[in-house]
């Protein structure tokens, strides 16, 4: 499209409209000039589509903290590779991530959405992503820009920063993003900045974003996000979504009109929405023909997934665990069966297929292997997915019939829209049928065959007003009233809180369950998107006391018994913050008194974010596998049996105690002003800058193999200025008898500056892979950023005079420090741009 035809063809109107969404996920087109509209979708994990509900499926890959914790560039441009075939195949134009906002607390609900708490590591693995979707024309929105944290309250959040800790922390990895990919797009974040939404901030949006890193392309807001007509158009917001517009339309002609915005000022919005257009053009055909979910993608979802999983602990060498017959093992923990795949929000989707770690690791043995659940892990009843079939019929799922009057009260009422789904989660917000009338009632219909003879406890979120029946009996009233929120609830914290019922059930007997719901007051979610939905759940009724003893009795029986728990979407997700770093209900008490048990216990535990774990010290092995995908079973099991060699590195530092951390008394809810008191300090900066040991350090890691580390060459003398390159150089050997992942992190310290600095900051990184008794001469290069702080006093980058030391470490632990080698500058030098 020639863009500067255009603007002289477009109608003020024209030109106004294509600054808005015209639905949730969809921007305006203008028909009779050729323009057309733009279709977005979700990330960061995979690629959900334009629906909430019923959305196809899609490859989920492990949470953003586990793909940061792959440290691996390489591969992360493989995900963009994927990410980008699978929204061409879709028909969607714009991929709304990757998120590379920094993890200031580990009670962030959205924290497993983002690559870790290192901007360094953040930006340069968005960057790879970014690179690898772009070149299939698909543009990525980088998000949420910037200091999105908390997320129960973030549209009113007013973040109190130092600029100083924008610039090095907080707008970092969107600044490294900038010069090594050039994203198409930036998605603001809800929060104000020092006084000022991020949606209409003047300096943030122009003076940083445009004219600073000179990057040019669509900044768009997030969901809900936008405040004002004026002040955002004035300073940079070229789209507003989603659709319909509230801001723009005809409250911006009107500005336009009376001066208040300037034809230029709207013109250049109108550029950038017809750049992008123009960039994602090759993209709205499609690719249909495009593989989706063959065995190559599958096999790169798993390297992932293995790649991402961190063992933190093998004292005993425990592991790996041993394949041959007559090894007895016992399986302790409810995610064997219900692997905590996403956490979720908008991050959750609908995958391909999940691989259960139980199943996986008896085709790995060969035979049976007991299991005991000891504890539920869950917040909300588990969503009831199995042995649901649609009413009359042999079809698996249930059946949602939309009613312009109450169908129980008016039984010859027809139905005016019907769905089928197998679907229990049914956030509705963008799925409503067209055309229903402002107050509509819907039915949910499904026979449920007990797998079982037990108590079973079935449990009802809504949005609106409902009530549930059991075998004919209603059991469930959420249409009288609600029950007060005493937290945080499902669909970004949008729906009431969970009622349940209990029920005895027959094994092999069909139970008809309905739902009925109101669209009568309605709350919005998140981004204040109107909604509707219905979360139903259900579970056996256990004996807390004996399932444990059960556990622990098994624990003693074998060998090795491994457990496997931690949190799930129910504890991280979007609109909900966590409230301490402890695993659910009676979890850490299990895992104490297995470990107990039995010094050999392997303890496996999934979450996208920090834990405690008061039990360290008992637990013979002990690994991480955040939320692990579809791959999550599969890629775990490798990892056990030592079929793939554990690399990750923890991209989060994970804490003793929350009172540990740097925002401890800043982080949650406040009445005026949100305070990042910490500065930079954010992560292992702080912990060791205060010398408060965590339990473990951002980096950590272990293998099956050993890395020896030799031959550190650093040049004596930083010869040049800003634009000046030096290149380390070090030898690293496997001196094991594995193949095996190593990563190299180089990390800087400045002995000597004008301002309190880090004691070190990780400043590039590499993943080498080695054969035992290979030895690899690993090139890393560093340019000015790894000398550099932003200077408040001059408003620019800084490096100054005097000796910095170059440090390989296996991780942020002062105590994993390899080799130092120390280089002068001799002269100082600043900067601005990227």
């Amino acid at each position: 499209m020639d863009i500067d035809k255009l603007l002289t063809e477009l109608t003020l109107e024209e030109k106004v409209a294509l600054t808005a969404g015209v639905d949730t996920w969809r921007t305006a087109a203008i028909e009779r000039l050729g323009i057309p509209s733009i279709t977005t979708s979700d990330g960061p994990h995979g690629l959900r589509g334009t629906s909430f509900f019923n959305s196809e499926p899609a490859a989920l890959l492990p949470s953003a903290t586990g793909m940061g914790a792959t440290c691996n560039t390489e591969l992360m441009e493989q995900v963009g590779d994927l990410l980008g075939k699978e929204a061409r195949a879709r028909n969607i134009q714009a991929f709304l991530g990757p998120t590379v906002c920094i993890q200031r607390s580990p009670l962030i609900g959205r924290g497993f959405e983002a690559f870790g708490e290192d901007p360094v590591m953040s930006g340069n693995i968005a960057a790879a992503l970014i690179n690898g979707m772009q070149k299939h024309k698909v543009g990525a929105i980088i998000k949420h820009y910037a200091a999105h944290d908390q997320s129960a309250w973030s549209i009113e959040d007013n973040i109190v920063v130092s600029e100083r800790a924008l610039r090095e922390v907080h707008l970092l990895p969107f600044h490294i993003a900038a010069k090594k990919s050039n994203p198409w797009g930036y998605m603001t974040s809800y929060n104000k900045i020092n006084g000022t939404h991020v949606a209409e901030h003047p300096h943030l949006l122009n003076e940083v974003l445009r004219k600073d890193w000179g990057w040019n392309g669509l900044v768009m807001s997030d969901w809900g996000g936008t405040y004002s007509t004026s002040e955002a158009i004035n300073a940079g917001l070229d789209l507003e979504m989603p659709g319909p517009t509230k801001w723009r339309g005809n409250i911006l002609t009107w500005a336009v009109n009376s001066r208040k915005v300037s034809m230029a000022a709207l013109d250049a919005c109108v550029r950038n929405v017809l750049e992008f257009v123009n960039k994602v053009q090759p993209a709205m055909s499609g690719s249909a023909d495009l593989p989706r979910n063959d065995t190559e993608s599958q096999a790169l979802v798993r390297q992932v997934a293995t790649e991402s999983i961190v063992l933190l602990k093998n004292d005993k060498n425990i592991l790996p665990l041993d394949k041959k017959a007559g090894k007895k093992y016992g399986l302790i923990g409810p995610h064997w069966q219900l692997p905590a795949a996403s956490g979720g929000g908008s991050a959750d989707l609908n995958p391909y297929y999940i691989s259960k770690p139980y199943d996986a690791f008896i085709e790995a043995v060969g035979h049976e292997v007991p299991l005991q659940i000891g504890c539920y892990t869950h917040r909300f009843a588990p969503l009831l997915t199995t042995g649901l079939t649609i009413p009359s019929t042999s079809d698996p799922g249930l059946i949602l019939e939309w009613f312009p009057t109450n169908p129980t009260s008016s039984p010859s009422a027809q139905p005016i829209a019907t769905v089928t789904t197998q679907e229990t989660y049914m956030f509705l917000a963008d799925s409503l049928p067209a055309n229903l009338p402002p107050q509509w009632f819907l039915r949910i219909r499904t026979t449920f065959t007990a797998p079982k003879t037990c108590a079973f406890r079935i449990g009802l979120c809504v949005i609106g007003k409902g009530k549930l029946s059991f075998d004919g009996k209603e059991v469930i009233d959420l249409w009288t009233s609600h029950p007060e929120k005493t937290g945080d609830t499902p669909m970004f914290n949008a729906a009431s809180s969970e009622v349940t019922a209990d029920v005895q059930l027959e094994e092999g007997k069909g139970y008809e369950i309905e739902i009925l719901v109101v669209n009568e007051g309605v709350e919005k979610a998140v981004g204040a998107m109107p909604t509707a939905g219905v979360r139903l759940g259900g579970y056996e009724i256990v004996d807390g006391d004996k399932a444990m003893d059960d556990a622990v009795a098994l624990a003693k029986e074998v060998e090795v018994p491994v457990v496997l728990t931690g949190l799930t979407k129910d504890w991280e997700y979007e609109g909900s913050d966590r409230t301490h770093l402890d695993l659910p209900g009676r979890t850490d008490e299990l895992i104490r008194r297995v470990v107990e048990a039995n010094p050999n216990a392997v303890v496996v535990t999934q979450a996208g974010s920090p834990i405690a774990m008061p039990w360290l010290e008992g637990a013979g092995a002990l690994v991480h596998a955040w939320f692990g995908g579809q791959e999550t079973g599969r890629a775990l099991v490798d990892v056990l049996f030592g079929d793939a060699n554990p690399s990750g590195r923890l991209s989060q530092t994970f804490p003793k105690r929350l009172e540990d951390t740097p925002a401890f008394l800043t982080f949650g809810k406040a009445d005026s002003d949100l305070l990042y008191g910490e500065g930079v300090f954010v992560g292992y900066r702080y912990h060791e800058k205060v010398d408060r040991p965590p339990l473990f350090y951002f980096g950590h890691g272990l293998s099956y193999t050993q890395f020896e580390y030799s031959n550190l060459v650093v040049p004596e003398e930083w010869a040049g200025g800003a634009d000046h390159v030096v290149t380390v150089k070090v030898d690293v050997k496997n001196v094991g008898d594995k193949q095996g992942k190593e990563t190299v992190q180089v990390y800087v310290s400045d002995k000597k500056s004008s301002v309190i600095r880090p004691h070190k900051e990780l400043k590039a990184f590499k993943k080498v892979d080695l054969a035992p008794g290979e030895t690899e001469t690993v090139e890393i290069e560093l340019d000015k950023y790894a000398l550099s702080f932003w200077d408040e006093r001059q408003d620019k980058w800084s490096a100054e005079k005097g000796v910095f030391e170059v440090i390989i470490a296996r991780s942020a632990d002062p105590k994993s420090e390899v080799l130092r080698k120390e280089v002068s500058l001799p002269t100082s030098f600043t900067w601005t741009g990227v």
